[in-house]
């Protein structure tokens, strides 16, 4: 069976979608890296457009020889197939050792025409076993992370360590677009981005990789060594005739399969080099040796420190020379859900790396118990972001880590139908309504200089702190259980920063302590917006007319003892959009009342939130003949009579002992009638 290796070669001169014919909304990134830098743009010329294989060698270089060059692999996970083994990672050492130092076997299948150029590379590559701040590793990271499905973008590259004393290589389960590996040349992106990527599935031979696709990080090393495809800078083989800039690979269109009997495309009588590992095609087994001057005088030089890799005193620094014996584990953890409620247990999942563990300690101070066990599990009895720690060791040493990954919910009885949180005199968050945090970016938070109903609400800023995927808050327990209707109602206020935003807001709802969430309402981009149109400045003070209400039918949740409300909202992943306000959310009875603005305007009643008492002030000349309060059932609680309403200003002190949430007041003049949304505090 033939294996093809489709490599994602980043630095290219003209636009990066049109170039490996992928899908343009994964292969942005370096147009838009030119756009943030524009001096990339012509660092990247200069390299891709030097003929001679000697065009990187710097002021600091030195004299040719063997090269030692520290390795780290970082291996992004999501538990499956993906976090290879350590044995696999050292199988593709051991590949990279024999390919660039010519002691690969199928060397006697090298075509006659270059049997003579193959070339040692005189280069040993070794897992590091010092970190950067001089700890003991074994060369592998391992972390559980959401980028294994890789995005091409710079805020990717979490984890790299410094390139000029490190060759970074990050282990992925996806690419867009059917890519198997990348890497950019040195000096044309930014230093966090010069490593490699590339698929778990490419890396050694054993494992989930295989002969046939071991010797795609060979390709990849290539690139980070200054080396372009044998036809250019391009991703695309077969199209037309190009250059590498190397003397002796000739000028070639580049292959794809192997048919070295056909290996005359571009020059008259000149075979072309369909065996050079800067090939597509399947049958790679050789370096050149312009090649290897060109790896060689782009490790003497100083882009990107690719000197300081094989110095002494780097190979001292990083473990090479004397490494160490063993090493002392490394926690990393998941936990068998990101949501439960206060009172339930989840168990904890042992992903810990770098050395093997003998003892496992985990506690929190959301938990009423410990636990030694690997895989251990907790008992929560507080509600909040609950931190976690986990604590490794052997007889090398021990380490751990804590992390705020588990979202434990109020219990029931926390909050009751007919309440409307307007955030007027709570803490947000508290143990009650409890917000994420987001890896990058801010988390929904309370202002009190803006609100729908009082002064306060809570708030996304996601014009200046824009979060890097989806932020929630969650409400505490309702309980619908005794209950003929039921609605959620909340307000809001949003703005565009352009027509093209497409920022998303989500209500979900869970009666399982988070074990499965329902969507019971999305908008996104301009049907989200609540202004008219976009906001170029940051949208910080929402007009009255700029908050909308919003309600959501509840019946079939009919009978949930708890029912936890979750509001998510999501930013525009092209660019920041514009901020979000939410106030005044109710699971309440659905009410026969509707709030209504047109009839006697010049009527006003304050304050709203009350308390206790009530004024109505009549601004205007018709008579007030009647005034009536009813709770969101439709239920009328209290009524005055026309006596009463003959003053400007009517005080109203009966409402101390109401409970707090929402209820309406009807006020009638003849026959006109207004109705009145009030929150009881």
């Amino acid at each position: 069976m033939k294996f093809f290796l489709r490599t994602l070669f980043l630095s290219v001169s003209v636009p990066f979608c049109a170039i490996a014919q992928f899908n343009c909304g994964n292969t942005y990134a370096q147009e838009r890296l030119f756009e943030q830098d524009p001096s990339a743009r012509a660092k990247f010329e200069a390299v891709v457009n030097a003929k001679t294989e000697s065009s990187v060698a710097g002021k600091n270089a030195r004299a040719a020889g063997s090269y030692t060059i520290p390795v780290v692999f970082h291996v992004l996970h999501k538990g499956g197939s993906e976090n290879i083994s350590d044995a696999q990672l050292k199988s593709a050492i051991a590949i990279l050792n024999r390919d660039f130092q010519k002691q690969n076997s199928d060397t006697a299948n090298i075509v006659t025409q270059f049997k003579s150029l193959a070339a040692n590379c005189s280069i040993q590559f070794s897992l590091a076993s010092l970190d950067p701040n001089g700890k003991c590793t074994n060369g592998i990271t391992r972390h559980y992370d959401d980028k294994t499905n890789w995005v091409i973008d710079q805020s990717s590259y979490t984890y790299t360590w410094p390139s000029s004393k490190y060759l970074n290589v990050y282990i992925v389960k996806s690419l867009p677009s059917g890519v198997a590996g990348y890497a950019y040349l040195p000096g044309t992106a930014p230093l966090v981005m010069d490593a490699i990527v590339i698929l778990s599935g490419y890396v050694g031979n054993i494992g989930t990789g295989n002969n046939y696709t071991s010797r795609s990080l060979t390709h990849e090393v290539g690139h980070w060594f200054n080396l372009q495809h044998t036809w250019g800078s391009t991703n695309n083989p077969g199209v037309s005739c190009g250059d590498d800039g190397v003397s002796d690979t000739p000028i070639t269109k580049g292959h794809s399969s192997c048919n070295l009997n056909n290996a005359v495309d571009c020059t008259p009588g000149v075979v072309e080099n369909i065996q050079n590992y800067m090939e597509y095609s399947y049958c790679t087994n050789m370096y050149t040796q312009a090649q290897k001057t060109r790896i060689q005088n782009c490790l003497n030089s100083n882009v990107n420190g690719r000197f300081n890799l094989s110095s002494n005193s780097n190979l001292i620094a990083t473990g090479v020379i004397n490494p160490s014996a063993g090493c002392a584990p490394k926690p990393e953890f998941i936990t068998s859900a990101s949501v439960t409620c206060k009172g339930n247990s989840l168990n904890m999942i042992d992903y810990s790396y770098n050395g093997t563990a003998s003892s496992w300690t985990w506690s929190s101070p959301f938990a009423s118990n410990t636990s030694s066990l690997q895989n251990g599990s907790l008992t929560f009895t507080a509600s909040g972001l609950a931190p976690i720690q986990l604590k490794v060791g052997n007889s090398f040493g021990y380490d751990s880590i804590t992390k705020q990954i588990v979202t434990v919910l109020a219990g029931a009885g926390t909050g009751t139908v007919n309440v409307a949180e307007s955030f007027e005199n709570r803490n947000f968050p508290d143990s009650n309504w409890i917000a994420t945090f987001p890896q990058y970016g801010g988390p929904f938070i309370k202002t009190t200089t803006v609100g729908a109903t009082g002064s306060s609400c809570v708030w996304a800023n996601n014009y200046f702190d824009n979060a890097n995927g989806p932020i929630s808050f969650y409400s505490p327990a309702y309980d619908l259980s005794g209950m003929s209707s039921a609605q959620l109602a909340f307000t809001y206020a949003y703005a565009q920063q352009s027509a093209t935003n497409n920022d998303q807001l989500k209500v979900l709802v869970t009666n399982n302590c988070g074990a499965s969430w329902s969507t019971v309402y999305t908008k996104a981009g301009t049907p989200l917006s609540t202004t008219g149109g976009p906001s170029s400045q940051a949208f910080l003070s929402p007009a009255a007319s700029e908050w909308k209400t919003e309600t959501v039918n509840l019946q079939s949740y009919l009978g949930s003892q708890k029912l936890y409300v979750k509001f998510e909202f999501t930013p525009d992943a092209n660019g920041a959009g514009n901020n979000i306000f939410i106030d005044d959310i109710n699971v309440s009875s659905v009410s026969s009342l509707k709030e209504n603005a047109a009839p006697l305007q010049d009527v006003t009643v304050y304050p709203n939130p009350f308390q206790g008492t009530l004024i109505i002030k009549n601004n205007g000349t018709q008579q007030i003949t009647s005034a009536r309060l009813y709770d969101v059932s439709s239920r009328e609680l209290y009524s005055v009579n026309t006596n009463r309403l003959t003053t400007e200003i009517i005080q109203l002190d009966n409402f101390s002992a109401l409970s707090s949430g929402v209820y309406f007041l009807e006020i009638k003049s003849g026959t006109a009638s207004r109705v009145i949304k009030l929150i009881r505090q």
